[in-house]
C-alpha cells in the first residue's frame, strides 16, 4: 500500500508540473520545454531533489529553463568546413581530388581521360514564376464594351512576354550531370554544326526559349545533345583506332548517351502526345518540336520516319496559313508574305521545312517514292495554270539573305518540276503534253539566270567568312541546278556529255570549298542544311567521265560528317556501284563513253544497321523490248 501511495503522489506531482509550467513562455522556450518536460537531463545530477522547488516557483524554474535552452543550443554546436564541390565532371563522377585545371585538368591528362568541362553553379529557383508577368488588376469601367465606331489613335502593340534565351532551363525540377551536359553541347556546339554556313534564329534562340515553357521541346534538345555526344564518342574511338568515323552509332552497340538520347526521345513524344490531348494543337510549338524530331531522326538515319515528319510538318503549316479565301498554293503564300510582311519565326520554319521536303528531289534515298515538295504547290485553283499565268517572280536579291529566300521558294518550284518530268520518264505510256513542258523549263531557266546576275553582284558587297561561305554554297547549288533543269527533259541522259566542263569547276570548287576555315571547329558531324555532298553525289550519278567520278569518291570518302540524310559514305559507295555497273571502274576504261542502252540511274537506298549494310537500287534509263526497265539491287559492306 505504501508502494502505491508513492507512485499515485509522483503522478499526482506530473500533473502538477504540467499545469504550472503552462505559462506563456516565448515560441522558442516553450519548445524546449515541451522537448525536456518529464525527460529529466543525465548530466544534472541534482534534478531529482531540484524538482519539488521547481514546482512550488514557477519563475525560477522559467529562468532555469531559458539557461537550459541556451546550454543545449551551445552544446548542438558543430565545427564544419566549406565543402568543395567545384572540380571537372569526370573528377566528380569518380570522386577525386580536382585541381581544376583548364581547359584539361592534370588527373584527367594524367589518365589520359577526356576532361569533360565544368559544370555551371546551380542557382536557387525562384519561387515566383518568371514566365508569367505581373499585370495590374483592371477597373471595373474597362471592361465595358465600346461602341465600334470609336477607333483608337495609339497604334495597337502587341505585347511580347518571351523569356530570352536561357543558359539553362529553368523547370520545377533539376537537371542531372549528363542532361546538364547535354543542353550545353547543344547550346555551344550543335547549334553552330547544324546551320553553319547561315545564320539561323531558330537553332540559336527560338528552339532554345521554347525549352524553358515546352517540356516537348526541352527533351527534344536533350536527346540530339546525348545522340551528339554518342557521336563524339564514337569519332574519338575511331580516331584512336584509326579506321574511318562513322556517321551514325550502330544500335547493336551499347552506349548510355545513346540510350538516354532515345529515352529523351520518348519523352518528347509523350510529351507532346499529352498536351495535343488536353490543350489542342499548337501549331507553332507543334512546327518546332517536329524540326527537332527530324533532325534527331536523320542523325539516326532514320529517313523514312524523317519523310514522315516532313509530310506532318507542312500539314500543319497548311492549318496555319489557311485564310479560306486565298486559293494559292503555299509557296506563293509565302512569297507573298516574303515581299510584302516582316518575317517572324513561322517563316524561318516555313523555309526548313521547304528545303527538307527537297532532300529526294535531287538524290532518291529510302523515303524518295514520296515527294513531299508537292505539298507546297498543293491547293492551287484548279482553273489557273501555276507555272504559266502566275509564274514565280522575283527582284533581284541585294544581300544573302534575300538570296536564300528567293532560292528556298525557287527550289520547291524546280524539285516539283524535276520529278513531274522523272515520272514520265518512267510511265511513258501516260499522256504528257511535251509542248508545255518545254515552255516551264524555258522560264524556269530564264528566272536561274536573273537569279544567277543576282548571285555574282553579291560577290562585290562586303561579308564575313561565314557568309562568304554561304554565298559560295549557294553558287555551287545554282550552277548544278541550272545544269538539272536543262538536262531533265533528255531521257537517255546524253546532254549530260555536253556539261563536262561545268562538272570538273564543281568538283574543284567543292575541293577548295573543304579547305575553307570555319568558326566552330567539327565534333558531332552533322549538318542540318544541304552543303557539297548532295553536289558531289548528283555529279558523281549524271558524268559519264571516270576521271570525274574517281574526284568525287576522293571528295566524299575525305569527309566524316552527314548533311541531313546526305551520307557522305553512302553517297561514295553508290557512285562506285553507277561505276562498276556502267563498266568504268576499270583503269583500261577511263576514256570510255557509256551508251545511252547502258546507262542507269540511282533510284533508291536502304541501310541495314544491324548488318553495317547498304542497299542500292539502280533503274536502267531505257525499257527493255518488253517495255520494262531493269532494275539491279547491290549489297555493300561498310
Amino acid at each position: 500500500m505504501a508502494t502505491r501511495t508513492r507512485r499515485a503522489n509522483k503522478l499526482s506531482d506530473g500533473r502538477a508540473l504540467t499545469k504550472t509550467l503552462d505559462v506563456p513562455f516565448p515560441r522558442q522556450d516553450k519548445q524546449l520545454l515541451s522537448l525536456n518536460i518529464g525527460k529529466p537531463r543525465r548530466n544534472s545530477p541534482g534534478n531529482r531533489s531540484q524538482r519539488s522547488a521547481v514546482t512550488s516557483d514557477s519563475s525560477d524554474k522559467g529562468c532555469a529553463s531559458d539557461e537550459r535552452g541556451r546550454e543545449l543550443r551551445q552544446t548542438r554546436k558543430r565545427a564544419s568546413k566549406p565543402k568543395v564541390r567545384t572540380g571537372c565532371i569526370s573528377c566528380k563522377r569518380r570522386h577525386v581530388k580536382c585541381d581544376e585545371g583548364k581547359p584539361s585538368c592534370a588527373e584527367c591528362e594524367r589518365l589520359g581521360l577526356m576532361c569533360e568541362g565544368y559544370a555551371t553553379p546551380k542557382t536557387k529557383a525562384l519561387a515566383s514564376r518568371s514566365e508569367r508577368p505581373l499585370l495590374p488588376k483592371p477597373k471595373l469601367s474597362s471592361l465595358a464594351v465600346e461602341p465600334s465606331n470609336k477607333t483608337s489613335t495609339e497604334p495597337r502593340q502587341s505585347a511580347d512576354f518571351r523569356p530570352p534565351v536561357p543558359l539553362m532551363p529553368s523547370f520545377g525540377f533539376e537537371l542531372s550531370g549528363d542532361d546538364m551536359w547535354y543542353f550545353t553541347l547543344f547550346r555551344d556546339q550543335i547549334a553552330h554544326e547544324l546551320s553553319p554556313y547561315y545564320q539561323s534564329t531558330f537553332w540559336s534562340q527560338t528552339s532554345l526559349r521554347d525549352s524553358m515553357i515546352n517540356r516537348c521541346v526541352h527533351h527534344s534538345i536533350l536527346s540530339i545533345g546525348a545522340y551528339g555526344r554518342a557521336l563524339m564518342d564514337l569519332r574519338e574511338e575511331c580516331a584512336i583506332s584509326g579506321r574511318m568515323p562513322r556517321t551514325w552509332w550502330p544500335p547493336s552497340l551499347l552506349n548510355r548517351h545513346h540510350q538516354a538520347a532515345i529515352m529523351h526521345h520518348a519523352k518528347a513524344l509523350s510529351h507532346l502526345r499529352s498536351n495535343i490531348g488536353l490543350y489542342g494543337l499548337d501549331g507553332r510549338l507543334t512546327m518546332a518540336a517536329t524540326l527537332l524530331f527530324i533532325v534527331f531522326e536523320n542523325m539516326q538515319g532514320n529517313y523514312h520516319t524523317s519523310g514522315n515528319l516532313i509530310r506532318s510538318g507542312i500539314k500543319v503549316l497548311t492549318n496555319i496559313r489557311d485564310t479560306g479565301t486565298d486559293h494559292r498554293s503555299i509557296i506563293r503564300r509565302q512569297l507573298h508574305r516574303y515581299m510584302t510582311t516582316t518575317r517572324d519565326e513561322v517563316d524561318e520554319m516555313t523555309n526548313m521545312f521547304a528545303r527538307h521536303s527537297i532532300t529526294s528531289a535531287c538524290l532518291p534515298f529510302a523515303h524518295g517514292k514520296y515527294a513531299y515538295h508537292i505539298l507546297f504547290t498543293e491547293e492551287e485553283s484548279s482553273d489557273v495554270d501555276p507555272s504559266l499565268s502566275n509564274p514565280f517572280t522575283f527582284t533581284i536579291p541585294q544581300t544573302l539573305e534575300q538570296a536564300r529566300e528567293i532560292w528556298d521558294y525557287l527550289m520547291v518550284q524546280l524539285a516539283n518540276f524535276q520529278s513531274k518530268i522523272a515520272w514520265h520518264h518512267l510511265n511513258p505510256e501516260y499522256d504528257f503534253d511535251t509542248s508545255m513542258a518545254y515552255r516551264e523549263q524555258a522560264m524556269y531557266l530564264a528566272l536561274l539566270n536573273d537569279l544567277g546576275v543576282g548571285l555574282d553582284s553579291l560577290l562585290f558587297t562586303t561579308m564575313d567568312m561565314r557568309e562568304s561561305q554561304g554565298l559560295e554554297l549557294l553558287r555551287l547549288h545554282h550552277k548544278v541546278a541550272v545544269v538539272a533543269i536543262s538536262c531533265c527533259l533528255d531521257p537517255t541522259e546524253m546532254m549530260y556529255d555536253e556539261y563536262l566542263p561545268q562538272f570538273e569547276d564543281v568538283v574543284e570548287r567543292c575541293r577548295l570549298f573543304m579547305k575553307f576555315p570555319i568558326e566552330v571547329p567539327v565534333k558531332v558531324g552533322f549538318t542540318n542544311d544541304a552543303g557539297r555532298l548532295p553536289l558531289l553525289g548528283f555529279v558523281g550519278a549524271k558524268c559519264r567521265s571516270a576521271s570525274v567520278r574517281a574526284q568525287v569518291v576522293e571528295l566524299l570518302r575525305a569527309s566524316d560528317w552527314r548533311e541531313g540524310p546526305w551520307d557522305s559514305w553512302s553517297l561514295a559507295n553508290a557512285v562506285n556501284g553507277l561505276t562498276k555497273l556502267e563498266g568504268q571502274l576499270e583503269p583500261s576504261n577511263a576514256d570510255y563513253i557509256v551508251p545511252a542502252t547502258q546507262r542507269y540511274m540511282w533510284s533508291n537506298v536502304f541501310w541495314d544497321f544491324e548488318k553495317q549494310q547498304m542497299h542500292a537500287e539502280y533503274t536502267k534509263l531505257l525499257p527493255n523490248e518488253f517495255g520494262e526497265f531493269e532494275k539491279v539491287d547491290c549489297v555493300m559492306d561498310t
